[in-house]
């Protein structure tokens, strides 16, 4: 330590005087550049001279701090100054970990004088130490003083540093230790510790995993490979990735799964709220691991066939017609390490002898079944028996099954034995249930009826010379962004429409378009949603159809010619106005007069639309017949088609398809949370506007402000009832009061949830009239469905750009204003509207940037291309995109199946969640359910319903971590259900608001429709609601929901003909999003021969998760579930629904089937009748 004293006085001498040479030698050189700049005054009257020499100054300047940037990786001397457990810090401010000195530690004091490897990346202001190479000289440990290690410091800046050239190589290893933010990988150079943040992973990495490390290296000359110290982890992705395999479900226990012999899929990776059980098929991608005896991981499965559809298809593998093996095919036990003999009866059925050469065991000696007898060689004569003894013995819990051959020398007969071990009876209860309900149905389907294309076709094809009516839109001839026409090609069009069998067209379409095979990147991002959107506008074209006419007249009705149709529906693809038709004479020569005349819908009323055509027809029309053609508009598909193109450039990659977290360097907001309740910006405490938040949503609205996450979308995963809406408008009104330079978009996929929205900021009070709008278009208008008050906050867009029309704003009596210019629109701070008319915006003259935050409501019910539509309007630096919804309730609604089939169904929310940014990483954020809190925050606490009602969809749907918050003892809910519950029966726990009425009902089909209908359930829901209404409960209050439109129409025919008030009533999708006090639901179907149709189209409840998650938790008080326990038995989520019900004495109706009965045999019989009442249909009510 002297020694480098002595220096650092001797160097400060040669250092004092190098400036002052420096000094001199720049003084000198700008005198002599000041006497050249005045000769040049002198000589052109010029006084730019010396700006260009500070000019080229500073480019020198530039040039020397450039170079040094390029100097990333550097050798460096340091003086310890710090010593701590996990690391300490070098001449006072570069701090280092324990990694970087693990094999040095020990000789490290305070005061040491180290030579240490440090990198710096380009946009970071610190260095990082990578490894500490070697000690220089010992320090004296806490007995040095600070005065002494300053100037030790100060002395070893004037070291020059070695500077090593860096290089981004490829690292293979293995992990051998998964910590909360790092890993430990073994590579070819050693173990390795990483920090995982602003790491970009594309999986969650586990022990065993073989791993690939795109990393930052060291070039070092004095290395063999040139390659030195690892400086900084880029990208973590799996060495070899399998995709799409199918295997079989071998084995289950408690935290992980087996897939056939040498993979294995942990629990946390299962598809949320699906069970997989031994004898599932799955579609796995596979990672290679070495853990334990398996090879491979699986990170992703999709279910294909569970094993109640595979039960019957195991019963030999060869050698079933010769013996009939008979006895127990499975043991359940909670009873480990517990010797149980089993005894299987064999009996000839040839007619010669049979000789039983062996029993083999396919595990040997690790096998859980021992043959006890026979162990030699046994004869069997024709039809005689013999008996095989097994010893099972369980050695841990879980599913797996045993296989054992009888070889007959001749021929073989392989059985599978399944031993289910269980912590708790009432588990090995539920698996024998399931396993009785599997056994009970042999399922089959029957072919879906092709639909007539060839016409839609026809209709396409025609050339005819259309002129066009009186719309009733005003189209602007001027506006700045036109949106292209994006016409679907003839040669797809041609492929859909053709009359062959759909595994044909499938063919043709992956022939022509092999991007609808391939997985979503980036490169094919545009022509697969191009793909899909064509697929949904002939599906839109073939649907319309359906309103054509070969002759039908129109009768004046003032101004219009009005158009009668018959069940007119209210939604697509039914008509809207801005939707045309055209009017075709059927006596005309095509040949000589292809001329037609096509009219716009101005007005849908509840049987008719208004038209208006050309003058020249609708003047001289009198009422003839006409062949008529509908058309829809298009201009939503064209926006949609415009905003894939335009995200792609202005958010990018990152946006679409995230692969890591990037920290902001500085935060949106500089906010804090203090105790998980009170926010402060600085030292400014900020009110909350809805003092009812919770502390989950609280951490939600304070991530979204500071907005961390460099373009990354955020996500409010908000299950049933807990308060997702509320959470996006506070984070709303928050932004608007703290950031004074935002512009927010408020979008959702309805009109109804956009007037939620509207409704809830005007109650805040927090925001004034002018400082947001809502949007609406000319539609709602027309149809009146514009609440009244809501009238003064609406608006209507005109898209033209100044000055291309004369028409100014006008303001109606009710305060709604039409035809509003980018001006006007541009100056509110929120603007609220749907996805597609907030896309209308893609076409007005705002400029780049002008929208920062776009808050999308009810995310998992829009397509990506519609949630695209207002998301094209912000830019990645600027921009910051909320996503609220729940991907575990009702994706969008689309019409073609092969879009379907392909994954149009899967909304941009549902996508996301499924990229490494979003995964559940349980190790990586135990506090925050195991979601990285930076872009998304799971809601909890449930605000709607009694426990008793939430628990099941919790356990189901939602890792059962849903909080209830309604008190099951004092609450509105709880009275209600003391009110309502005696009209099924008492017994049921005073508390308890889920009933499950058994009907062992017919599910009809009427020729002209392909929707069913049972009629037997739909009486006795009709009763269920006259006896509700005795008890003093209100239409408004009740919901009754069903999967099938006939069934709907069935029950309001009920109420319509006996004159009783009549409550809601409708599908999954009509309630999403909406509750009721009680909840009554019809399942329809009561056949199991349509179950594997069922299955495969995702109709009605059974095996479609998605709506019987949303059918079961639109209810406050009281759900009542009306099916056929025998059929809805065989799906997972229903039997525990089912027995739920069982065990709370809430099941009425027929006899439950045997599975869910307790074995008589158990001495338990007697208590039978406490689970459950057996009534009579007609003893309901």
């Amino acid at each position: 330590m002297l020694s480098v004293l002595r220096n650092w006085l001797q160097r400060d001498e040669r250092e004092r005087e190098r400036k002052l040479d420096l000094i001199e030698r720049e003084n000198n050189f700008l005198d002599h550049e000041l006497s050249e700049e005045q000769q040049q005054q002198q000589q052109k009257g010029d006084s730019s001279c010396m700006q260009n020499i500070i000019k080229s100054k500073q480019e020198m300047d530039n040039s020397t701090w450039q170079e040094a940037d390029d100097k990333s990786c550097s050798s460096r001397q340091g003086v310890i100054t710090e010593l701590h457990s996990k690391g300490g810090v070098i001449d006072t401010y570069i701090p280092f970990d324990g990694p970087a000195s693990d094999h040095i530690y020990h000789q490290l004091v305070k005061g040491s004088v180290v030579e240490y490897l440090a990198y710096k990346k380009a946009n970071e202001e610190f260095l990082k130490v990578v490894k500490i190479l070697k000690v220089i000289e010992q320090g004296w440990g806490e007995s040095i003083t600070d005065s002494t290690i300053t100037a030790a410091v100060e002395s070893l800046k004037l070291e020059d540093s070695t500077y090593f050239k860096t290089q981004e190589r490829i690292v293979h290893g293995m992990v051998i230790e998964r910590l909360q933010s790092t890993i430990e990988v073994d590579t070819s150079s050693g173990r390795q510790k990483f920090d995982l943040e602003n790491v970009e992973l594309t999986f969650v990495p586990k022990m065993g995993d073989y791993v690939t490390l795109e990393c930052a290296v060291q070039l070092d000359d004095g290395y063999v490979d040139k390659q030195g110290e690892i400086l900084q982890l880029l990208k973590v992705f799996p060495t070899r990735i399998l995709s799409n395999e199918k295997y079989r479900v071998e084995r289950c226990f408690p935290e992980f799964a087996v897939l056939g012999e040498n993979a294995y899929l942990l629990r946390e990776n299962f598809p949320s709220g699906t069970e997989l059980h031994m004898g599932d098929y799955v579609l796995a991608d596979l990672i290679e691991c070495v853990y334990s005896k398996f090879t491979y991981r699986a990170i992703k499965v999709m279910p294909q066939e569970s094993n109640f559809l595979s039960m019957k298809k195991e019963k030999t593998f060869s050698g079933d017609r010769h013996v009939i093996i008979t006895g127990a095919t499975r043991f359940i036990t909670t009873e480990l390490w517990e010797k149980h003999k089993i005894t299987l009866k064999l009996q000839n059925n040839s007619n010669r002898k049979l000789e039983l050469h062996e029993v083999q065991l396919d595990h040997g000696h690790a096998s859980q079944i021992r043959v006890i007898e026979p162990l030699t060689k046994t004869c069997l004569g024709i039809e005689g028996q013999l008996s095989v003894i097994l010893e099972v013995e369980a050695r841990c819990i879980g599913e797996w099954a045993e296989k054992y051959t009888l070889d007959f020398m001749k021929f073989k007969v392989v059985r599978c034995f399944k031993i289910i071990a269980c912590e708790t009876q009432k588990e090995a209860d539920d698996a024998e249930r399931r396993l009785l309900a599997a056994e009970s149905f042999v399922v089959s389907g029957r072919s879906e009826a092709q639909r007539n294309r060839s016409y839609a076709k026809n209709v396409w094809a025609n050339t005819l010379d259309v002129v066009r009516g009186e719309s009733g839109l005003c189209r602007q001839r001027f506006v700045l962004t036109r949106i292209g026409n994006f016409d679907v090609p003839e040669s797809l069009r041609n492929v859909y429409l053709r009359d062959c069998r759909p595994t044909e067209v499938l063919d043709d379409l992956e022939r022509l378009y092999p991007c609808s095979t391939e997985a979503l990147c980036m490169a094919n991002y545009v022509q697969r949603f191009r793909f899909f959107l064509h697929l949904e506008e002939i599906e839109f074209f073939v649907c319309i159809r359906n309103f054509d006419r070969d002759r039908a007249h129109m009768e004046r009705d003032g101004e219009y010619l009005s158009l009668t149709i018959e069940n007119l529906a209210e939604r697509r693809p039914s008509l809207v106005i801005g939707d045309t038709v055209c009017a075709i004479n059927p006596w005309k020569d095509v040949t000589s007069d292809n001329k037609s005349y096509s009219g716009c819908i101005h007005k849908v009323l509840f049987d008719r639309v208004l038209l208006k055509f050309h003058p020249n027809f609708q003047e001289k029309y009198n009422g003839e017949d006409y062949r008529l053609e509908f058309y829809f508009s298009r201009f939503s598909l064209r926006k949609q088609h415009h905003a894939i193109s335009q995200v792609v450039t202005s958010l990018g990659e990152q946006f679409l398809f995230p692969s890591k977290v990037t920290k902001r360097p500085h935060p949106q907001l500089h906010v804090r949370l203090v105790d998980g309740e009170d926010m402060y910006l600085f030292d400014t405490k900020l009110e909350w506007y809805n003092k009812s938040l919770n502390n989950i949503q609280k951490r939600a609205v304070f991530n979204i402000l500071r907005g961390e996450a460099m373009n990354l979308p955020y996500v409010i995963f908000g299950p049933p009832g807990t308060g997702k809406t509320v959470t996006l408008v506070e984070a709303v009104l928050q932004m608007v009061r703290n950031l004074q330079s935002c512009r927010i978009l408020v979008a959702t996929p309805s009109n109804s949830a956009a007037d939620l929205i509207t409704r809830r900021i005007i109650a805040s009070n927090a925001l004034s009239p002018g400082d947001f709008v809502r949007i609406v278009s000319h539609n709602l208008i027309e149809k009146e469905l514009i609440p009244t008050e809501l009238m003064p906050y609406c608006a209507t867009l005109d898209v033209g750009i100044d000055g291309s029309s004369e028409d100014n704003m006008l303001v109606t009596e009710s305060g709604l204003k039409l035809r509003c210019k980018w001006k006007f629109m541009g100056g509110h701070r929120v603007s609220i509207g749907t996805c597609a008319t907030l896309g209308n915006f893609m076409q007005m003259s705002f400029p780049g940037g002008h929208f920062t935050h776009l808050f999308l409501d009810e995310a998992g019910q829009s397509t990506e291309p519609e949630a695209l539509m207002p998301a094209a309007l912000l830019s990645k630096d600027r921009g910051q995109v909320i996503l609220s919804g729940d991907p575990h309730q009702l994706q969008p609604i689309i019409l073609s199946k092969y879009g379907r089939n392909c994954g149009f169904d899967l909304s941009l929310l549902e996508r996301l969640l499924a990229t490494q940014p979003y995964a559940k990483d349980l190790v990586g954020y135990p506090e925050s359910s195991g979601y990285n809190p930076l872009v998304l925050t799971k809601l909890l606490h449930n605000y709607r319903a009694l426990p008793s009602i939430m628990a099941t969809y919790s356990k189901l749907f939602y890792d059962d971590e849903l909080i209830s918050m309604v008190s099951e003892e004092n609450s509105r809910e709880r009275t209600l259900l003391g009110r309502v519950q005696p009209v099924l029966g008492t017994g049921m726990p005073h508390n308890h608001g889920v009933c499950f009425v058994g009907i062992m009902g017919q599910n009809m089909q009427d020729r002209d429709s392909p929707s069913w209908y049972n009629p037997l359930e739909a009486r006795e829901v009709y009763l269920m609601v006259i006896s509700l209404y005795r008890c003093a409960v209100t239409p408004d209050q009740i919901g009754i929901l069903t999967p099938y439109s006939k069934q709907v129409k069935t029950i309001r025919g009920l109420f319509m003909g006996t004159n009783v008030a009549m409550p809601k009533v409708g599908s999954a999708e009509e309630f999403q999003g909406q509750e009721r006090d009680i909840m009554l639901i019809s399942t329809v179907r009561s056949s199991e021969t349509l179950l594997v149709k069922d299955a495969h189209l995702s109709l009605g409840f059974v095996r479609c998760r998605k709506r019987l998650n949303v059918a079961i938790s639109r209810a406050r008080a009281f759900l009542v579930v009306y099916g056929n326990p025998h059929l809805l038995s065989v799906d997972d989520n229903w039997r525990h629904l089912i027995t739920f019900c069982a065990n709370n004495n809430a099941y009425f109706g027929c006899e439950l089937p045997q599975s869910f009965v307790p074995d008589e045999s158990d001495g338990e019989a007697d208590d039978s009748s406490d689970s459950y009442h057996e009534v009579s249909d007609s003893s309901l009510y």
